[in-house]
């Protein structure tokens, strides 16, 4: 009996452990009062005061501001980790963060302590995704590694983000997918194409949107009037003015009946009829009523929603736990 006990008081502190470990990440919004912005905490207290012109989330534990004309990267206290001295600046992605110095007027990269992470600059370039970024030194694009050095060469005429050990690219008017290696994993017949999400893209034909997967097999029609990336399993998809979702199968899960929506997170999805927005779960339930001038995705537990000209949070139950008083709002996004 003390032997189970011993294990079972065990067990116990183990799930202990995992719950607190899980529900202790710490989630932050920026927010915007009187033309400045700062950072509120999920009970609406502000953790960042409004100071700063311009915010975007926080990524690998920093997130990019704008004071007067320079960006740079702050704390979640606000402090300056990074000073502004940048023309533009991204946030941090597996370590990586691009920037435009004013000097330069390039496109470069920076670690987290502000240094330059090799000397390489390009006119353009994306987020480090899987170890490599696309980027352009001149008139193609390729993929560099965190040296800064090409790994697959730039000879496309573009290239985007790797997603789904894919990285997206056309040449000559062929769209397709490359491998980490730079071989085609896949050539297509289509006009356009989108990231690889889920085993799934939205490919354009002669007619419209539809997907395909892996293979190149369409697996919905290229009919409809647009189609967006997966997320969470589902893709939204436009056809005769509505907008309805796909899952991997190519089924249609959620019918064409709203005239706006946005891709699931957290579960459910904002969608707008007529003209008003709630949000569905991915049955298609209208689980929070359409009453909202405006409303983004769920992060953390809540929503930003807009009443008029100013922006609140709701929690997935539809209340209001942060009232409506700002200016403007990013969803809510993981600190650490």
């Amino acid at each position: 009996m003390k032997t189970f006990m011993k294990a079972f008081m065990l067990v116990l502190l183990f799930a202990g452990f995992f719950f607190f470990s899980t529900d202790a990440q710490k989630f932050l919004a920026g927010a915007s009062m009187n033309g400045k912005w700062g950072f509120i905490d999920s009970k609406g207290s502000w953790v960042v005061k409004p100071g700063f012109d311009e915010v975007q989330n926080f990524s690998e534990g920093m997130a990019c501001a704008k004071s007067g004309d320079n960006w740079g990267f702050i704390s979640s206290t606000g402090a300056w980790t990074i000073q502004p001295v940048y023309k533009r600046a991204e946030d941090f992605s597996e370590g990586l963060a691009r920037v435009i110095d004013r000097n330069a007027g390039k496109w470069n990269y920076i670690d987290k302590t502000g240094k330059q992470a090799f000397t390489e600059q390009f006119e353009n370039c994306m987020n480090f995704s899987e170890g490599r970024a696309a980027a352009r030194a001149s008139s193609k694009w390729g993929y560099i590694d965190k040296s800064g050095k090409y790994i697959i060469p730039d000879k496309y005429d573009h290239a985007e983000t790797f997603s789904d050990g894919m990285g997206r690219v056309a040449i000559d008017k062929v769209y397709g997918f490359v491998t980490p290696s730079g071989e085609w994993a896949l050539k297509t017949s289509m006009e356009n194409i989108r990231d690889m999400e889920d085993g799934v893209a939205p490919a354009k034909g002669k007619k419209g949107w539809g997907y395909i997967d892996r293979t190149g097999k369409e697996i919905v029609p290229a009919i409809n009037e647009h189609a967006e990336n997966f997320s969470e399993g589902l893709g939204r998809c436009r056809l005769n003015g509505k907008w309805g979702y796909y899952d991997v199968t190519g089924k249609l899960v959620i019918r064409f009946t709203y005239d706006n929506c946005r891709n699931f997170s957290e579960g459910m999805a904002a969608v707008n009829i007529g003209k008003s927005w709630g949000f569905i779960d991915k049955t298609g339930n209208l689980i929070i009523n359409a009453q909202f001038d405006k409303a983004l995705d769920f992060k953390g537990g809540l929503a930003p929603v807009k009443t008029g000209k100013n922006w609140g949070y709701i929690d997935k139950t539809g209340k209001m736990v942060i009232p409506i008083q700002f200016d403007d709002v990013l969803p809510f996004a993981g600190v650490d």
